[in-house]
């Protein structure tokens, strides 16, 4: 329904074809709104605070020059359809917040700089309010300190001066869950097809008062809302392969944060590199979250004019300053009325940018502006003729201080009053963790086996395994140990096995956590898991994906190579060899957590396993007494003795003199397992994961930013 508005006029003269289209358009309009019950139409005066004797009904029977109007009110009657679903999706009534940020300041310290107090102001003191049912956008040139902003408002990072508050509540951790914050750069597992992504977040996320189907049911509800249904089984894709497109994967991040129906929508940069399409799409989206009664803050670059139109409030931030605060649709107004206003047809998001640029030109100049600095050339940019930025920048930063002084901080950002004090802190307690230890551990095991099964099992690790076992086998075709240079042949094909299966799964191990560095600070900051079951799942997941390759690579050795071929030889082999795989994976994700950066943690990975081969026991049998501790910490060395102890019952060395004599105690005793060096490489085993977790411990949460 629509109130009759002054000056509303009818156009008439329309053509034949288009009073065919009217006529038909009425005659479908007028027969909907006769069978409407008289109940609703009242409820929509009293929805919009009128009487129904003061709306005009002859709006509900146009005629052939009416097609604008119905074409507004049919968009109209879209949007209402559209938010009558996103009311809907909360399971419980959403929290209303009022955010009101003032004289937000933030600096971070100048490296390099000899004295200590010298800083760098990123965020001069911003004000603003935006209030439940709104979209309030934060629009500016790129180092404006939008991004940083949004960061203060959402608490992951500590405001340096100024206040902000949420209900007239200052941050608390109970705030942490009605929070939701949606990265500029699109952190998914690319493995992971998206009603997978969604599904886990859910069972993950939820509250234990929701049982996993009513998780699983609204995860799917989501996927219907935000139209992923036609995607839901595509895998997200990565950089090297394909998956959903680049505005199908904006969705799915922003569905994770509309899975906790959250009050405070925080979004950075949501339609960057978006077409403008796709870009309105998702505005429209966010347009709708907020009339369900959520807060949405979001920056924006630089949107068209239809997207534009869609934000309710605006703030300009130009090299950290506001230079405009109040009604997005105002803001055009705002600078005409000083004087600054397009000489030439622009986009207004355009003819803003420029102005937070200090770009002046095709622009009118304010008369004070002229007034204050073409007198004094010395403040002009004599190049161009023209006036240089920072004059630009600093008469706008002047002119809004003006205007906050003229109508009083107070007015400006005067909140609404919101009584939901009690509902924020009675869920502090209820929602710290949505799942139990053991439900996270399993659900991330599960999720660990669908995205690492592409990855151990990928073309290129495969045929690495199974051309390096090929070459082996011929190299060794059918060895004989019957002579003594068979038996040191031999002990050479056992000693790159020890090697291989050493430097294969530890520098794979390295890239684990640098590679899933962002999203493990995203998810454990948000509370999604706790980080033991994370680490425990991590491991037990990669158990049988590493005992696969090893078993393949070791069938085709021993049937080549002609290794001692009897099943209990073979099975202490493989449980030698996967010892080694896991104690020099431990290693690797130890020296992974404690870099995070893959060039170190190489380099690093380098030395310790050129170390660990060379003091194996194979190029060097007598070891200074010095260096003999390197031996020790060497799982090389432990699973190349372990390994001819299976086969030669010995586990120096052979003898030079007799090829198949042995100085070891062990001499005689055939297929005998040292428990020491069990025991060592268990140890090792435990030991390199106990202070991988530590390491990870350390790691900031708040890296995202």
């Amino acid at each position: 329904m629509r109130i009759k508005q002054p000056g509303d006029e009818i156009q008439e003269g329309m053509h034949g074809c288009e009073e065919k289209t009217t006529s038909e358009t009425k005659s479908w309009s007028t027969g909907f709104l006769v069978n409407m019950e008289s109940t609703v139409a009242e409820i929509d005066c009293v929805s919009i605070g009128v009487s129904s004797n003061d709306i005009d009904l002859s709006v509900l029977h146009p005629d052939s020059s009416s097609l604008p109007i119905m074409a507004s009110l049919s968009e109209a009657d879209d949007e209402e359809s559209e938010l009558h679903t996103w009311k809907k999706l909360g399971f419980e009534p959403t929290l209303p917040i009022c955010l009101k940020f003032e004289d937000v300041t933030y600096k971070v310290p100048v490296k390099g700089e000899k004295t200590p107090d010298a800083n760098k102001y990123i965020l001069h003191g911003i004000t603003g309010l935006v209030h439940p049912g709104e979209v309030l956008a934060l629009m500016g040139p790129s180092g404006g300190g939008k991004t940083t902003l949004l960061n203060l408002l959402s608490g992951r990072i500590k405001l340096d001066s100024g206040t902000i508050t949420y209900n007239n509540q200052p941050y608390s951790k109970s705030l942490k869950w009605r929070i939701g914050f949606v990265l500029q750069d699109d952190v998914a597992f690319p493995h992971l097809t998206v009603k997978e992504t969604l599904t886990y977040a859910a069972l993950l996320r939820l509250p234990n008062t929701l049982t996993m189907q009513q998780k699983k049911e609204r995860a799917t509800y989501v996927i219907s809302e935000l139209g992923l249904e036609r995607c839901q089984n595509t895998v997200i894709g990565g950089t090297f392969f394909r998956g959903i497109s680049g505005g199908e994967r904006k969705r799915v991040c922003i569905a994770n944060e509309i899975l906790l129906n959250p009050s405070l929508l925080l979004l950075d940069e949501p339609t960057s590199g978006l077409d403008s399409t796709t870009a309105l799409q998702i505005v429209k989206m966010l347009r709708n979250i907020a009339r369900s009664g959520k807060t949405v803050v979001t920056t924006i670059h630089q949107p068209s004019s239809r997207l534009f139109s869609k934000f309710d409030k605006l703030i300009l931030l130009g090299k950290g300053s506001s230079l405009y605060f109040g009604k997005a649709s105002d803001a055009m107004l705002y600078f005409s009325s000083m004087g600054c206003s397009p000489l030439i047809a622009m986009n207004p998001a355009e003819f803003l940018i420029d102005l937070a640029n200090g770009n002046i030109k095709d622009k009118s100049v304010p008369s004070d502006l002229e007034d204050k600095f073409f007198p004094r050339n010395n403040s002009l940019d004599m190049k161009h003729g023209e006036l240089s930025q920072v004059d630009v920048h600093e008469y706008l930063v002047e002119a809004y201080a003006v205007k906050e002084a003229k109508l009083g901080k107070t007015k400006l950002i005067k909140p609404l009053l919101i009584d939901a004090e009690p509902r924020m802190k009675a869920r502090s307690s209820t929602m710290e963790w949505g799942a139990t230890w053991w439900d996270q551990f399993s659900i991330l095991f599960r999720r660990g086996l669908k995205e690492r099964r592409h990855e151990y099992f990928s073309c290129i690790r495969i045929t690495q395994v199974f051309s390096t076992a090929i070459v082996m086998g011929l190299l060794w075709w059918r060895s004989d140990a019957s002579s003594p240079k068979g038996l040191q042949d031999q002990a050479g094909l056992l000693f790159f096995i020890s090697v291989f299966w050493a430097f294969f799964p530890m520098f794979t191990a390295i890239f684990t956590f640098p590679q899933e560095r962002v999203m493990l600070a995203k998810e454990r900051s948000v509370g999604m898991y706790r980080l033991s079951a994370y680490l425990l799942a991590r491991m037990t997941s990669d158990l049988p994906l590493d005992l696969i390759l090893p078993l393949v690579f070791l069938v085709i050795v021993y049937l080549m190579a002609g290794l001692k071929s009897t099943f209990t030889a073979f099975s202490l082999t493989m449980l030698t060899v996967f010892l080694s795989v896991v104690a020099a994976q431990g290693l690797g994700l130890t020296i992974g957590a404690a870099f995070m950066d893959v060039k170190k943690a190489s380099t690093l990975a380098s030395v310790i396993i050129m170390t660990s081969m060379l003091s194996g026991g194979f190029f060097i049998q007598k070891v200074p007494v010095f260096m003999s501790w390197v031996r020790y910490i060497s799982f090389t060395y432990h699973t190349y003795r372990l390994l001819l102890k299976i086969h030669y019952g010995c586990s120096t060395g052979l003898d030079a003199e007799s090829g198949s004599s042995c100085k070891s105690p062990f001499k005689g005793l055939r297929l005998d397992w040292d428990g020491m060096e069990v025991g060592t490489m268990v140890a090792m085993t435990v030991g390199y994961r106990i202070l991988a977790y530590a390491f990870l411990r350390r790691m900031k949460l708040m890296t995202i930013n």
